[in-house]
């Protein structure tokens, strides 16, 4: 079975959100992906389209002020506050999932740098945050990126042990091939050990352009995603276009159907 495919609305051409979506739906997906970082500048917009759009909201990225990992337990809990108000906005707009990257070098310079204590920091305080998610019928991820944004969780046996040790419905691992290159040696072997705590998956090429017109090999990671039982979003989350929107995103949606059926 083909997964469904999602994409990023700040990627998607248009003079509104309405007309984004829209474009999303002709390129061939199935859904739209938020970046919780803009969110000033998309949401009066989804909200007053909302109601008539041709494709649902499957997650929200970012957006959540300070760090869980913070020295400054104040700072921590703005942070448990702001992802809590993005939960609750995952429920408001139907999307049923969150990206929490625990900490990027660009946005929280002060942060703890010792492993163990980053761990007890997040086994302390992620059983709440997925509680609030489970209330709020939203997947709380956890998403590993490359050690060029991040000194914590790059690998996904880090956050695929952190999932498996607290053991809870609501909190998963977010799978980025993107930030999998750089870090893993085979892509394919580590979703294999992940498993079933890989619950969302973003795609992009190696220059993160869309996924097709660059070297990254996607069919041995799609293999081992089926072999585990995989059923859920592929989101293209690219940061550039390599030419027209109207002609490469139908082209690269395309490819991931293409590569996912041919992962055998």
């Amino acid at each position: 079975m083909t997964p469904k495919l999602s994409i990023r609305l700040e990627v998607l051409p248009g003079t509104s959100v309405a007309e984004q979506v829209a474009g999303a739906k002709r390129f061939g997906f199935d859904a739209i992906a938020l970046p919780g970082r803009f969110k000033d500048r998309w949401l009066p917009g989804l909200r007053e389209c909302l109601a008539d759009s041709p494709l649902p909201m499957s997650s929200i990225s970012l957006g959540f002020r300070h760090s869980l990992l913070s020295p400054d337990p104040l700072r921590r809990r703005q942070c448990r506050d702001s992802l809590m108000e993005l939960l609750d906005l995952c429920a408001e707009l139907g999307a049923g999932m969150f990206n929490f990257p625990p900490c990027l070098s660009y946005d929280n310079p002060e942060r703890l740098s010792d492993r163990a204590e980053c761990d007890a920091l997040l086994f302390e305080q992620l059983p709440a945050l997925a509680d609030a998610a489970r209330d709020r019928d939203v997947l709380f991820l956890l998403e590993p990126v490359n050690k060029y944004e991040s000194d914590y969780l790059n690998s996904i046996e880090h956050a695929a042990n952190v999932s498996r040790k607290l053991n809870h419905p609501n909190l998963a691992c977010t799978a980025d091939f993107f930030h999998m290159q750089i870090e893993e040696l085979r892509i394919d072997e580590a979703l294999s050990k992940a498993g079933n705590q890989v619950r969302h998956v973003h795609v992009a090429e190696n220059t993160r352009v869309e996924p097709g017109p660059g070297s990254l090999q996607f069919r041995p990671g799609f293999k081992s995603l089926k072999d585990s039982g995989y059923t859920g979003f592929v989101e293209v989350e690219c940061r550039y276009l390599s030419g027209p929107a109207e002609t490469v995103l139908p082209r690269s949606a395309e490819y991931l159907r293409r590569e996912w059926e041919a992962a055998v």
